[in-house]
Formats: structure tokens, sequence, C-alpha cells
């Protein structure tokens, strides 16, 4: 019994630990980049789901590894099960490999 509880307090506290705090949102951030990329920004209401996006840096020794973020990022868009490939490249071949 006692180990069943200790197992259960091991559980709860890593889930706890490891839930992030506020989840990222592809499919916004998709949406308001390619906004971005056509001319047509979409204002305040962007700035977090572009944050989402710019935030997302591979680095090693202090330094950004641009391929690395590339893949990264794409890799984030991608998560947008509903976005349009074509989208997705414009934004990438945009805001790919620049800094937020």
């Amino acid at each position: 019994m006692k180990r069943i509880c200790k197992g259960l307090i091991v559980i709860f506290t890593v889930s706890w630990l490891t839930a992030p705090a506020y989840a990222s949102d592809p499919c916004a951030s998709v949406l308001c980049l390619y906004g971005k990329a056509v001319g047509q920004g979409g204002g305040s209401e962007c700035r977090s789901a572009e944050k989402d996006f710019f935030n997302i840096l591979k680095k090693k020794k202090g330094s950004i590894r641009w391929s690395k973020t590339f893949d990264a990022r794409k890799d984030f868009l991608n998560q947008c099960s509903t976005a349009d490939p074509a989208a997705i490249s414009k934004i990438m071949s945009k805001f790919g490999r620049v800094r937020g």
C-alpha cells in the first residue's frame, strides 16, 4: 500500500512540474505569420503568436544554429494539421531564418 501511494505521489508531482503554463498554438502562429508574410499584419492580437514562433531558437555554445532553428520552427508550424503546406512554405521562406 505504501508503495502504491509513493508511486502515485511521484507521478502527480512529475506531471504537475512538467505541465506547461501556457501552451502555444501553432495554428494561430500560421494565421498571423501568413498575414504578415503577405503584407497584412494581424496587429496586437498576433504578438503572442509571433513571439511563440520567433522564440524558437536552437543554439550551440551561444551561437544560433540557423538550420536547426529553421527545422524546429517548421516542425512547430506543421503541428497545425489544418494549415496549408504552401502557406507554411511561404512563412518559412520569409521568417524561417530571421530573428523576431
